[in-house]
């Protein structure tokens, strides 16, 4: 009887044991998985990209006062033109958290190319004007080449000329990572490349002066290669 009472006081003081330590066990904090930090995508560093669009340019043509032999005095023409643009830029992101900052050169051709009949003498005058190239520099500042000309058919009068505009740029876009290192986006840009002075001279048998001036809006894809992401 003894024998038996000890062994049993031995199993009752084993699982009292064991029920002490699951209960110390419950009382000890333990490590647990951090919580997944959001990081931010990289952006910072250079890149290097091309793009393409569409886009469409408004002309406006004034009569200076040298000649009325294309249209009248001070008087002011019109037109609108379209074509396809493209090219490739340049950059760099600065990256704050979630702010991305940067500067960006771009250069691109475009075709926004359009002929059309003179509204004061459309028997004989074609007027014709193109946007042939287009830069930017992001912040931004525009520069791009106008080829606008006046042609008399009848007596084979030709005033043009290939002038260089400055002016402005503003536009937004998005753009989002294929990969690390690739991204994909989709930008919208209006040019505002003011007015110049660019027919000024003599043609054939006259002398023409128009001031032309030419705003631009294009949309196009964009795709980037990002350096050390």
């Amino acid at each position: 009887m003894l024998f038996r009472v000890g062994r049993t006081f031995v199993i009752v003081a084993c699982m009292s044991a064991a029920a002490v330590e699951l209960a110390a066990a419950a009382d000890i904090p333990y490590g647990r998985n951090p919580a997944p930090v959001d990081v931010p995508a990289g952006w910072a560093g250079f890149y290097l990209g091309g793009q393409v669009g569409y886009g469409a340019d408004s002309v406006r043509w004034r009569n200076l006062g040298a000649s009325t032999f294309f249209s009248p005095l001070n008087s002011l023409t019109r037109d609108r033109g379209s074509g396809v643009i493209g090219g490739g830029q340049l950059g760099y992101n600065f990256q704050y958290n979630r702010f991305v900052f940067g500067i960006e050169g771009s250069a691109s051709a475009a075709d926004f190319d359009r002929s059309f009949a003179s509204p004061y003498f459309p028997a004989t005058d074609v007027w014709s004007s193109k946007l042939t190239w287009l830069g930017t520099v992001t912040g931004r500042v525009g520069y791009g080449t106008v080829e606008t000309s006046l042609r008399d058919n009848a007596l084979g009068v030709i005033s043009q000329s290939s002038t260089v505009h400055s002016g402005w740029t503003v536009g937004g876009g998005v753009e989002f990572k294929l990969t690390r290192q690739f991204s994909l986006g989709l930008e919208f840009m209006h040019t505002d490349l003011g007015r110049s002075t660019d027919i000024n001279g003599p043609s054939s048998v006259t002398a023409e002066s128009y001031g032309v001036g030419l705003r631009s809006n294009s949309i196009m894809a964009r795709f980037n290669y990002l350096f050390g992401q």
